[in-house]
């Protein structure tokens, strides 16, 4: 029925060394982490691609959870699912909250925490959220017949398109690393679902700290996922300044600001998805005014 079709080779590395030695050999083999997205795509499987596969699964210093005074570590073969059930007593809720949207509960068996972060063409809810709690991931990138380390901030990880923007021709996520220093309010919002439905969806992370009538530290990231991954240091900056509860018409203002910023950088995005976002943004600072006004 596929003939002329033949499997591709798996290499199944089990340490970092030897992933290394493979991962310099085959220049041109696919990473495979959990396989969710890679299965997902049409036509995927079979195929005549001639590549290889490097197959993380056996390779259990990814697959640790560690934590100190500062931060968490997590490795990047670290399933939704475990994490999810490590994290009520070491993650912030909003990450919580933000891994319990992701797909079925069979599904986040499945999904590794770096397979989410380095899909190519579209971003995920997990790194809306990470991006806005400061979290920074480990890659090795193997270029010229060398390896190399770096830290990278999730907030950099991706271009104005949100595309992965790691410019090497192999690089693998070995771990990711989240401070413990973060708000004392959230709110993850999510609409339509980020695969099927891209060109509607808008995926929502806002964070701040609240000290008496002021607010301080506000990060949020606004998430189309084929089209932008939006942060705005300007607007983050204005919110900071201001004092609670925030003037209905002074939040209308800003979140008009923020869709003129957002066509100005991103001219893709469709009106709905623009009005979604808008909304998005205004319901969680009205959130933020509800509960000040409750204390």
């Amino acid at each position: 029925m596929y003939e002329g079709i033949r499997s591709p080779v798996i290499h199944a590395p089990k340490t970092l060394n030897e992933f290394n030695t493979t991962a310099l050999r085959y220049p041109t083999a696919r990473i495979w982490a959990g396989g969710t997205y890679i299965m997902s795509q049409k036509d995927y499987y079979p195929s005549d691609s001639k590549d290889a596969i490097i197959d993380l699964g056996g390779m259990e210093e990814l697959k640790k959870i560690t934590r100190n005074d500062r931060f968490v570590e997590i490795g990047s073969m670290v399933t939704a699912s475990q994490l999810l059930y490590a994290g009520k007593l070491i993650l912030p809720e909003i990450l919580q909250e933000t891994l319990e949207t992701l797909a079925s509960q069979i599904v986040r068996r499945q999904i590794t925490i770096g397979g989410s972060l380095c899909v190519p063409d579209v971003r995920l809810s997990l790194s809306t959220t990470l991006a806005i709690l400061d979290a920074s991931a480990e890659f090795k990138f193997y270029q010229g017949g060398k390896v190399s380390n770096h830290w990278i901030p999730i907030a950099r990880l991706y271009d104005k398109g949100g595309n992965l923007a790691l410019g090497a021709d192999k690089a693998l996520m070995t771990r990711i690393r989240i401070g413990l220093d973060y708000g004392d309010y959230h709110k993850f919002v999510t609409v339509e679902d980020p695969i099927r439905n891209s060109d509607k969806c808008v995926i929502f992370a806002f964070q701040a700290k609240r000290t008496q009538n002021s607010l301080s530290k506000v990060q949020f990231c606004m998430n189309f996922p084929t089209k932008a991954f939006h942060m705005s240091k300007d607007i983050e900056a204005k919110l900071s300044s201001l004092t609670l509860p925030i003037h209905p018409e002074r939040v209308n203002t800003i979140s008009y600001e923020l869709v003129a910023e957002i066509k100005k950088q991103h001219g893709t995005i469709t009106e709905l998805q623009l009005e979604r976002g808008r909304r998005m943004f205004e319901s969680v600072l009205h959130g933020l005014n509800s509960q000040t006004l409750q204390t």
